[in-house]
């Protein structure tokens, strides 16, 4: 299973974080875990919520939350916000 790198900022706190996530997994399955790791690493900031998104930073659009990493084509370094 090939896994891609992903940049993850917190808007809440302006950190990043990098996420190793499998290419076929789903945009939301996605989502929510990171979501919910941000919870955990930044308590007092951020708290996982059911409409989480990730926003891809180059284009500011959210992805169709059943595409998989791979069938978006996203790649190693990519940028997300989580908003």
């Amino acid at each position: 299973m090939q896994k891609v790198l992903f940049d993850i900022m917190l808007p809440a706190t302006g950190k990043h974080y990098d996420f190793w996530v499998p290419s076929d997994m789903p945009m939301q399955t996605v989502t929510e875990l990171v979501a919910r790791a941000m919870q955990v690493a930044e308590p007092d900031f951020y708290r996982a919520t059911a409409d989480a998104a990730l926003m891809y930073v180059p284009t500011g659009e959210i992805q169709m939350p059943q595409a998989t990493v791979a069938q978006i084509g996203f790649t190693d370094g990519d940028r997300f916000v989580l908003v």
